[in-house]
């Protein structure tokens, strides 16, 4: 897993590449736990190169959705696959979070 990272005054896009799964959930976990420890208010999650999600990888979603929460800040998911769309559809989760189809519409949307 490829994770990058790009500060935007209060909001902090990651790019995730690859798999999110039992290997890769706790550094992601940590990585946005971290930045909303820092201080971001609002997570956008690129998800335009990532292959795969299994449900460690929605416990690392919805872990960090209740974090950020307490924040008041919120997580925006972008550039979603649609085999991915459809594993947090069917699980439940996909209305814990709004969906774009770009990082540049997130964005747009929090100012």
């Amino acid at each position: 897993m490829l994770i990058s990272e790009e500060k935007r005054g209060q909001t902090t896009v990651f790019t995730l590449e690859g798999r999110l799964d039992s290997a890769s959930s706790n550094e992601v976990d940590k990585k946005i736990l971290d930045s909303i420890e820092s201080g971001s208010k609002n997570i956008v999650l690129d998800f335009s190169s990532l292959d795969y999600i299994s449900s460690a990888g929605i416990r690392v979603l919805v872990h960090c959705h209740k974090e950020i929460e307490k924040q008041k800040g919120r997580i925006f998911l972008a550039a979603v696959p649609p085999h991915i769309e459809n594993v947090l559809y069917i699980t439940g989760f996909l209305p814990y979070f709004k969906v774009y189809d770009t990082t540049i519409h997130a964005l747009k949307d929090l100012r």
